[in-house]
């Protein structure tokens, strides 16, 4: 070969080159980005203590990008576009115990019951 690349080679090479620009970030995300990895990151013990209590189902964390997201707070009092409203009186809460229950907005944790988010909706 003379150390030109005929059409055919550049797009072959182009096709490779956009097929590893896809799938790594999620290779990348599965090895480097996982919970353990985050909590390291942010000085967490990896099982924190209310994962323990609440029988292995973690609470939401009010920075968690997604809480961020819906204004999550854990005390409704606290926010006043609450207007009262909190995770007992949402269609989306589903009660555990007294003090908590899970959420479908939060898929896999658990809320307070006297929590609140944008996204609170009135039970039916």
């Amino acid at each position: 070969m003379n150390g030109k690349m005929d059409r055919r080679g550049f797009f072959a090479t182009f096709v490779k080159m956009a097929g590893v620009a896809v799938i790594a970030p999620t290779v990348l995300n599965t090895v480097f980005g996982s919970e353990a990895h985050a909590q390291k990151k942010r000085g967490a013990a990896p099982e924190a203590a209310p994962a323990a209590k609440s029988g292995g189902m973690p609470f939401v964390d009010p920075n968690d990008s997604v809480a961020k997201a819906v204004k999550y707070v854990e005390d409704h009092k606290k926010a006043p576009e609450a207007k009262g409203n909190h995770c007992v009186t949402c269609g989306f809460y589903g009660k555990k115990d007294a003090t908590s229950g899970t959420c479908t907005i939060f898929a896999g944790k658990l809320v307070k019951a006297d929590g609140w988010c944008a996204s609170w909706n009135k039970k039916a």
